[in-house]
């Protein structure tokens, strides 16, 4: 029998790990022997010409994964392939596991729906596909005109490796993955971790002799798809130290490892460690969500945010790896001034990037089945993000909206670090109120960095002593960005530049970028050929007027 395994990502540059794991799991189980193999497109692809792809092989089963990002095209190619192919067509993964029944009911072309761990039960599927499907663990699938559901079944064992030859062939330098453990200690109400499986780690042989194989792929980024990294302290340690130990040997220099972890459970022993790893060797996803303690409370997300902060901050001082941080807006019990508030202390961490997610109800989460406990309004349509609640309204979710594009593109994107300090320090406001109001006061949909600089400016310059705010936007825009055009309203014709650009070429660094700031009698100077920060920024220098004649 012919099979394909296929999937869309949501970006070429993710290599999702999901069709693999499959695959893997056909080799080590399958009875028989099957004509397998993967096919991966994007959701921004075109989707006809990957049905007719898939159409083309003239497959007798295919299968999808399906998520929140790609369920809508998945779809709409599954109609198309089972338009023109008679073949049968699985779908399994978070976003239809939780909901089989419903999947098989509204779309006819559905013929399997798979709960659980595909490595096991996907093979046993197509093994007894034509035969007993009652044998078939975690399978939904119709019988006449009545729908059958086979309970899931428990796994404790490590999974097949999906790292084939196959694999590395088709990952191409892109992002790569790895799955060290399975399941999660917490039950947060937004997330399906918790109750996926209870959380199980894998042989550590195989862990590590995976780690040199995918930093030696061609990949520039290994990401860790552990939901909490360091729930085990002990086993975390050890893989830390397994990479500190092998970086720059077995394991080149050039590559970051990516770890989601809980901050407030952070051991000494493992901030130890985290301090002697490699410049840019690690990067770290500390999920906040908020610091309401009665919003944590309800959502069931146990944090010390006491602990929390203090981590982030101890973290940050050891400048050798990036350090990203999530807030969420639209929690139970949480209404604007509180999120304002979580804001504000995420700002004021000065971690590299602090995202503001949405809070989307996904099927299978307890926020989506227990909706008495959570109320709230969210969209029908994936992501499932919610509109509005009973602390917060829709008009304010819009408001929060504009807002997350105003952090991107002046904080998150690095851009404009030297703009925000000034404003904030010179206007007295707080972080949340500056992006808030700028945010829903400029739209810089699809903007050029030049352009933007200047509705920054523009926006900002009768509220602060203008000339500082120009010559802070400048730095900003050297600082960032070799590429980006001066806008016209930045320049000053003064004789005196070309005098000191001369001066910095010869004995300074001919590669500098330099700047006159006429509000501190200084020269501001960013060598362009130098190696960015974990702010996207190239390092720049203020010199005093005691190192070159200003006059």
């Amino acid at each position: 029998m012919k099979v394909l395994i296929c999937c869309l990502n949501s970006k070429y540059i993710h290599a999702s790990l999901a069709p693999w794991c499959l695959l893997s799991g056909v080799k080590a189980f399958a009875k028989n022997d099957y004509d397998i193999k993967v096919l991966e497109s994007t959701i921004n692809g075109n989707l006809h010409d990957f049905a007719k792809k898939i159409i083309l092989e003239k497959p007798q089963a295919v299968s999808f994964s399906c998520y929140i990002w790609n369920i809508t095209q998945t779809l709409e190619i599954c109609k198309e392939i089972k338009e023109k192919l008679n073949c049968k067509i699985i779908l399994g993964g978070p976003e239809v596991a939780y909901r089989p029944k419903d999947v098989l009911e509204k779309y006819d072309f559905i013929d399997f729906v798979l709960s659980g761990e595909g490595e096991w039960n996907f093979p046993l599927l197509l093994d007894n596909i034509n035969g007993d499907l009652n044998t078939v663990d975690g399978l939904t699938y119709r019988k006449k005109n009545e729908i059958i559901t086979i309970s899931e079944k428990e796994y404790t064992d490590t999974p097949p490796s999906p790292y084939s030859e196959d694999f590395y062939n088709n990952l191409k330098g892109r992002i790569a993955y790895i799955e060290t453990s399975r399941g999660c200690p917490y039950r947060c109400a937004f997330c399906l971790s918790g109750r996926c499986s209870k959380l199980r780690f894998f042989d550590m042989t195989q862990v590590k002799k995976d780690i040199i194989n995918l930093a030696n792929s061609g990949t520039q980024t290994l990401k860790f798809v552990d939901r909490t990294f360091n729930a085990n302290s002990k086993r975390a340690n050890e893989i830390l130290t397994f990479i500190k130990d092998n970086y720059g040997t077995k394991i080149p220099e050039n590559i970051c490892f990516h770890f989601e972890i809980a901050g407030d459970i952070l051991t000494n022993d493992t901030l130890e460690i985290l301090s002697q790893m490699p410049m840019g060797a690690v990067q770290l996803e500390i999920g906040m969500q908020s610091f309401n303690e009665d919003t944590l409370k309800v959502i069931n997300r146990k944090t010390n945010t006491e602990k929390l902060i203090k981590n982030i901050k101890r973290l940050l001082e050891m400048g050798n790896m990036h350090i990203h941080i999530d807030l969420i807006a639209g929690l139970t019990g949480e209404d604007l001034e509180s999120f304002k508030n979580s804001f504000n202390i995420g700002y004021s961490l000065k971690a590299h990037m602090l995202q503001m997610g949405f809070l989307k109800l996904l099927y299978g989460a307890d926020m989506r089945e227990n909706p008495q406990d959570f109320p709230c309004e969210y969209t029908e349509n994936p992501p499932y993000e919610v509109i509005s609640t009973p602390w917060i309204s829709a008009q304010e979710m819009r408001m929060l909206k504009n807002c997350e594009d105003a952090v991107d593109r002046l904080y998150n994107s690095g851009r404009f670090l030297f703009t925000l300090n000034y404003l904030i320090d010179e206007m007295g406001i707080s972080p949340f109120d500056l992006f808030n109001d700028f945010g829903n006061s400029v739209d810089g949909t699809n903007m050029k960095l030049s352009d933007y600089a200047v509705k920054v400016y523009e926006y900002f310059k009768n509220r602060c002593d203008e000339q500082i705010l120009r010559e802070k936007i400048l730095c900003d825009l050297l600082s960032c960005s070799s590429s980006v055009q001066i806008p016209e309203i930045f320049k000053i014709r003064d004789p005196l530049y070309k005098k000191v650009k001369k001066h910095f070429i010869e004995n300074v660094n001919q590669n500098m970028k330099i700047a006159i700031l006429y509000s501190t009698n200084e020269v501001f100077a960013v060598n362009q050929s130098g190696k960015k920060d974990f702010h996207g920024r190239y390092k720049g220098e203020f010199y005093k007027n005691s190192f070159i004649s200003m006059e």
